[in-house]
């Protein structure tokens, strides 16, 4: 990875951005990025810096590192970009060093991750040192490769061809926004810092239960007040024979008690396992595939990209590229999808749906491009509304991705009904208030309780109930 950095920086004094990402998992894992932007006078000067920087000395399978192919940003530059998984605060460092080639750089970086009964506090802290100046960008053994010139040509002045480089470090927490530094070579230690803070899905449901009690007690309240002020106007009118006053109070006590409706407005399915087969978790179905085409990754590994990918913080691309396999990442795609198939009375369901009028939204943890293609390919008709985890950044269970539906769809939670194969999605959709049914292979024994309407079938939504 140094060598990267090295041989772009070998561009005389024109405009070179370095930026160095840090995504955190909530484990403390996460992936380490590198995205170097030339300007357009410095693609000029060295035309044959694409393949220079994708030659085999460079892209070593067994450094970790995985390039991209060079593209162009909105800004017209081109830009080069690597990235590397890290499993926990201790390699974070070691990945980091990789990049200039010096542990001093990037050092005392620190995860750490507190969860309480309402909420759950990250915290990540470290030192960027970048005091050593140009003598970050020589190396003796690339010197020596280069024909003795330490960024490959003859520079008069070094500080001066490298005034033009910026470097910015970006944080990233598994919640809120991302944090940027930016840093001058030359500069001495610079301590970084960042926190983020994510309230429960528990804190949040209470909240409004809270809210809801208060809201009931202060109708009982007014429906209190009102049976009173209707009392005592029957009391002071009670010689006049001509007032029904009987009705009046028995009509007024009946609309009080009478509970709010709830209807059902939209009906929401989980694709991956309502509509489609196999119901297998993804990530495994994803470790699977690797591992039939050859691939040793591990099955934490897989999870933790998977669960980059559809949060959409990396490309399918780069995904293929960190499960270790090197085919055309399209066909790799075509190939994986092939494996899904259409549940037996789906489209029927559709249909069903679309002949009451009631509108249907998908609700899905995936990746869009992937999502699209499913569809496509099936042929999904009936679907009103797609809510993509990798669009909107966040996955179910929580609560974002749910409000994400609710927003889009303008449907409140309690006139939606969520079909899922996953009781973990459920549990959050139920907490919000919305209905919720479990597509199950068979019903539940004597003494299990999944805490939610359990169907095996979706001709079970149109059975007749039987009159109690």
């Amino acid at each position: 990875m140094a060598l990267l950095v090295v041989l772009v920086l070998g561009l005389a004094a024109c405009q070179v951005d370095i930026e160095v990402g840090i995504g955190f998992n909530e484990d403390g894992s996460g992936l380490v990025t590198v995205d170097v932007a030339l300007d357009q006078e410095a693609v000029a000067l060295a035309p044959d810096i694409t393949s220079l920087l994708l030659i085999d000395d460079i892209e070593d399978p067994a450094s970790g590192w995985s390039y991209n192919d060079p593209r162009i940003d909105e800004q017209g530059r081109t830009s080069f970009s690597a990235s590397k998984p890290f499993g926990s605060p201790e390699q974070l460092e070691s990945v980091l060093a990789e990049i200039f080639g010096s542990e001093n750089v990037f050092r005392d970086f620190t995860f750490e991750r507190a969860t309480s009964f309402a909420q759950t506090d990250y915290r990540v802290t470290g030192v960027v040192d970048l005091s050593e100046g140009s003598d970050l960008f020589i190396d003796p053994r690339l010197t020596e490769r280069l024909g003795g010139e330490p960024l490959g040509q003859p520079i008069p002045n070094l500080e001066e061809a490298l005034s033009g480089v910026a470097v910015r470090l970006v944080l990233d927490l598994p919640v809120g926004a991302e944090q940027e530094e930016t840093l001058e070579l030359g500069q001495g230690a610079v301590s970084i810092e960042m926190t983020a803070q994510e309230e429960s899905g528990t804190a949040v449901t209470l909240r409004w239960v809270a809210w809801a009690a208060f809201a009931l007690l202060g109708l009982s309240v007014l429906v209190a007040v009102a049976g009173y002020l209707l009392e005592r106007r029957n009391r002071i009118r009670s010689t006049d024979p001509s007032v029904p006053q009987e009705p009046l109070v028995r009509s007024t006590a009946a609309a009080a008690a009478q509970p709010p409706a709830r209807r059902l407005r939209l009906v929401v399915l989980n694709p991956l396992g309502v509509l489609f087969e196999p119901s297998d978790e993804p990530s495994q179905l994803l470790a699977d595939f690797a591992v039939e085409r050859g691939s040793e990754v591990d099955a934490e590994s897989v999870e933790q990209l998977h669960n980059q990918a559809v949060l959409g913080r990396i490309a399918p691309a780069e995904l293929w590229t960190g499960l270790g396999l090197d085919d055309d990442p399209a066909e790799l795609t075509e190939q994986y999808l092939e494996q899904f198939t259409m549940r037996s009375g789906a489209r029927d369901f559709m249909a069903e749906m679309a002949r009451r009028d009631l509108p249907v939204a998908c609700l899905t943890n995936d990746i869009a491009s992937w999502s699209s293609a499913l569809r496509d390919r099936l042929e999904i008709t009936g679907v009103d509304t797609w809510i993509v985890s990798s669009e909107v950044g966040v996955c179910m269970p929580a609560p974002g991705i749910y409000e994400a539906l609710r927003r889009t769809t303008a449907v409140p939670y309690e006139n939606a009904l969520l079909v899922d194969v996953r009781v973990g999605h459920l549990d959050a959709a139920h907490a919000l208030g919305m209905s919720t049914a479990l597509l199950a292979d068979s019903r539940p024994q004597d003494g299990e309780a999944p805490g939610h309407a359990v169907v095996t079938s979706f001709s079970d939504f149109f059975r007749r109930r039987p009159r109690s």
